[in-house]
């Protein structure tokens, strides 16, 4: 199937299916998406937002929490609840200088992205089996450039059966600072992570191009499988790490966020 880059198709959501803290969830991304809500900035209480969109407290409660699960949002004890700087498509773990440029307890990154294309591919065996497709199925390919300053740090290709997102679109999907927060607002779907691993994999010219590293060096290669909220395969994600001089915190305490 040759490819086809989508840049001017309308999107179209589907019906509203998501449960009432999803509706939280989602007019929390809607504020995040729009600016309205800034890294920093605290959220009105728990009583405030249930008074407004007339929902119970229980409700804004569970939809907070998801949120806060998903590094979106954080607790403070006794002050509220604040907008962190994470990128809900990055994932759980920030960026840490490497130990052997600080001693002492590092301060935290969470990189930026940069979506530079979304295009209709065939599926390749590695993409069928891990979303139980058919090979040559046809699939959304969404390539991303984090950055952590002036600094690429890895590079990004999710792969989506397109029969489960007809019309996704590369302007709807830009004026979302994350692509996870674009499903969620869009096409009211919410995914969630069941499987990662990581290996050593040698990369291709324009893999090499974009994260400038040496054809002659193995890249640490981390993938992703992620269903929906009924347990269906949406996404498998493929992210090549160039670390440098940083490094993932896997555990422990942020000190920023």
């Amino acid at each position: 199937m040759p490819q086809k880059t989508y840049n001017s198709a309308k999107s179209k959501p589907l019906p509203n299916r998501l449960a009432l803290y999803q509706i939280v969830m989602q007019r929390i991304m809607q504020q995040l998406a729009s600016g309205q809500l800034k890294p920093g900035q605290y959220l009105p209480s728990e009583w405030d937002l249930a008074r407004q969109w007339q929902v119970s407290q229980g409700t804004i409660r569970k939809g907070l929490n998801e949120l806060v699960l998903r590094g979106l949002l954080q607790r403070q004890q006794g002050i509220g609840t604040l907008v962190t700087h994470k990128n809900w498509d990055w994932g759980d773990y920030p960026l840490v200088p490497s130990p052997s440029q600080s001693k002492l307890s590092p301060m935290v990154n969470w990189p930026v992205v940069e979506i530079l294309s979304v295009t209709a591919e065939s599926a390749d065996a590695e993409t069928a089996q891990q979303l139980q497709l058919r090979l040559a199925e046809s699939v959304w390919k969404i390539v991303a450039l984090w950055r952590n300053g002036y600094q690429v740090v890895a590079l990004d290709e999710a792969f989506l059966p397109m029969a489960i997102l007809p019309e996704l679109n590369i302007h709807f999907v830009h004026r979302r600072g994350s692509f996870y927060g674009f499903l969620l607002q869009q096409y009211q779907m919410v995914l969630n992570g069941v499987q990662q691993c990581l290996w050593m994999q040698y990369l291709n010219k324009d893999q090499q191009k974009l994260l400038k590293h040496s054809e002659s060096e193995a890249c640490v290669c981390w993938g992703r499988l992620s269903t929906n909220e009924n347990g269906a395969l949406v996404e498998w994600r493929r992210r090549f790490l160039c670390f440098g001089h940083i490094a993932l915190q896997l555990e422990g305490m942020h000190a920023e966020v």
